[in-house]
């Protein structure tokens, strides 16, 4: 079965990219928080931090809703289609928008299209399927250490960090590796999960860091350079080249043959 190159372009186009995994990964684990909220007390600290999270993870929802915009090839059809899904699952679930609650259902069909993304990823490519799963691990790393100490040192008498919102800021300068030092844990189970907290906080800036070198460090396109040759056309230019050694060699093998039928045989 040939491939045509409109086939092979649309499926480079639409090729699961690292930010299209990152996306995915967020949007299972808002789902999964969203969950949790159910089941804890309106006014712990605990529900204020998944709350913080989730205003976060709406924030990238609504970026990634202006970026599929501004992508998107039929904008209008996107808006109306999709878009009101991507859209209605970038209001966050607390606040002035509580009226808004069913937009739940919008972070469940999110979160489906998004495990339908990794499946597909885990199938086709193995190194696609490892960057997913460090990023799911990196966020549940994040996740989970900012709620193991704010279960920590919230009991603890001399901590500094009693707080969702001392907890937010100090992931935020732990994770970047800042380190005001104006809070800081001092429980041991809370220095633990800073140094796991810090490790992911270093891979992520490490791996931002290689990402914009190799965009710096790759050759600018001239505008003699010649386009890079697509599968399908690779497969023609083969494909006629080796029509054109085979007709060759069918006219040696007439040309041998004729040859042959002219040459008398010799006497015995």
């Amino acid at each position: 079965m040939n491939i045509t190159k409109q086939e092979i372009d649309f499926i480079s186009r639409h090729q699961p990219k690292a930010y299209d995994l990152f996306l995915a990964v967020i949007a299972i684990v808002a789902l999964g928080l969203a969950a949790w909220q159910l089941f804890l007390p309106p006014e712990g600290e605990l529900r204020k931090l998944l709350i913080i999270f989730d205003y976060v993870f709406c924030l990238l929802f609504f970026i990634d809703y202006i970026h599929q915009i501004v992508i998107a090839d039929r904008k209008w059809k996107y808006i109306f289609t999709w878009g009101l899904f991507d859209l209605a699952s970038s209001i966050p679930l607390v606040g002035p928008f509580r009226v808004l609650r069913f937009a739940r259902i919008f972070r469940v069909l999110r979160a489906i299209r998004s495990l339908r993304i990794l499946s597909q990823v885990l199938v086709r490519d193995r190194l696609a399927s490892a960057v997913s799963m460090l990023m799911m691990v990196g966020t549940l790393i994040i996740i989970g250490s900012c709620v193991g100490v704010l279960q920590y040192e919230s009991q603890a008498p001399d901590s500094t960090i009693k707080t969702a919102q001392d907890v937010a800021w100090w992931a935020v300068v732990t994770t970047s590796t800042v380190g005001y030092g104006d809070m800081y844990p001092i429980t041991p189970e809370g220095r633990l999960l800073a140094v796991l907290i810090m490790s992911v906080g270093i891979g992520l800036f490490a791996t931002f860091a290689g990402a914009l070198a190799g965009m710096f460090m790759r050759k600018p396109k001239h505008a003699d350079t010649p386009a890079p040759i697509s599968p399908q056309e690779r497969f023609d230019a083969l494909h006629e080249q080796n029509k054109a050694i085979l007709d060759r060699l069918r006219s040696l093998e007439d040309e041998l043959k004729k040859l042959r039928d002219e040459t008398p045989p010799e006497a015995s």
